[in-house]
């Protein structure tokens, strides 16, 4: 028996998003207190949210066309069943 598989994207997930905190966190500790320098830290967090957004829009792009597939199986499903009016 296998168990149902969780279908949510690591992007919603809560675990993901502790984890990206924590980091932010620590490279900020590291970026004050040793380097000293706030705008690498700021650099840092900027590529971390391009990334996720970037990761955002993958999944809505899988989404659609998911569902345009579904749509067109539906299409071509329908196209292609006789009709039943008249032909008597």
């Amino acid at each position: 028996m296998s168990s149902p598989t969780d279908r949510t994207p690591l992007h919603q997930t809560t675990g993901a998003k502790i984890g990206i905190a924590v980091f932010l966190l620590l490279t900020f500790v590291y970026a004050i207190l040793i380097a000293q320098q706030i705008l690498l830290w700021v650099f840092l967090a900027l590529g971390v949210v391009v990334l996720w957004y970037a990761a955002r829009l993958v999944i809505a792009f899988e989404k659609i066309a998911r569902h345009l597939g579904d749509i067109a199986a539906a299409q071509s499903d329908a196209a292609t069943t006789p009709d039943d009016a008249g032909d008597d």
